[in-house]
């Protein structure tokens, strides 16, 4: 199960037949199961179509949700239109990339909902929240998300379940199981893209059920 699924970056690699993926955002949703539907999703988008996208979000809100994500500035919701490169698409790049997740995400039972509103027993937990001090989707459509409370969440989920949480800091109950160090595709002031190590963490009362 993944509560925040997002780009969907890892629940592509995992193998599973009852792959449940959720997310708040109505829009990304309702993108992946048009997907699943056969939906081809454009291979190139102008600077106006992308305006107009965005001021009309509902008109085909899969579309939006594609756009939103793929076709923006470091793929932050609406955060810009992604110029085109000589060397770089950025729409047929977002087209090539969701096309191939969806080859493993065809039989994923995708919802729009909170993780709060979840009730997990028994099961495997992936989760990748908006990490604690960097822009969110949209404050406006999903409010902000508060990260204590989020905690407070894995706490009691990992009583009855496996959980797995990525951020880059954790609480101290929380031990770190992995990193790894990566560029991300934001540039600083000198043009170099930021780097962040990422970490992936368990709860201090699931370390006896995972082999590290």
């Amino acid at each position: 199960m993944s509560p925040f699924v997002g780009g969907a970056w890892v629940e592509c690699l995992i193998k599973s037949k009852n792959k449940y993926l959720y997310d708040k955002h109505p829009y990304l949703i309702e993108m992946y199961r048009t997907l699943q539907r056969g939906w081809n999703p454009p291979l190139n988008l102008s600077k106006e179509e992308y305006q107009y996208i965005k001021t009309n979000k509902d008109e085909e809100r899969y579309l939006t949700g594609f756009v939103g994500f793929g076709c923006s500035y470091s793929g932050k919701w609406f955060g810009g239109y992604a110029k085109n490169k000589a060397s770089r698409n950025y729409c047929l790049n977002a087209h090539n990339s969701i096309l191939k997740k969806m080859k493993t995400l065809q039989d994923a039972h995708f919802h729009c909902k909170d993780y709060k509103e979840l009730k997990p027993k028994n099961s495997i937990i992936y989760c990748d929240p908006p990490y604690k001090g960097f822009t969110q989707y949209d404050e406006v459509l999903l409010g902000r998300f508060n990260t204590e409370e989020f905690w407070e969440y894995m706490r009691k989920w990992s009583c009855n379940n496996l959980v797995f949480i990525s951020e880059y800091n954790a609480p101290d109950d929380f031990t770190c199981i992995w990193q790894k160090e990566t560029k991300l595709d934001i540039r600083n002031r000198n043009n170099k893209k930021e780097q962040r190590i990422e970490k992936l963490f368990v709860h201090k009362n699931n370390l006896n059920k995972i082999h590290i």
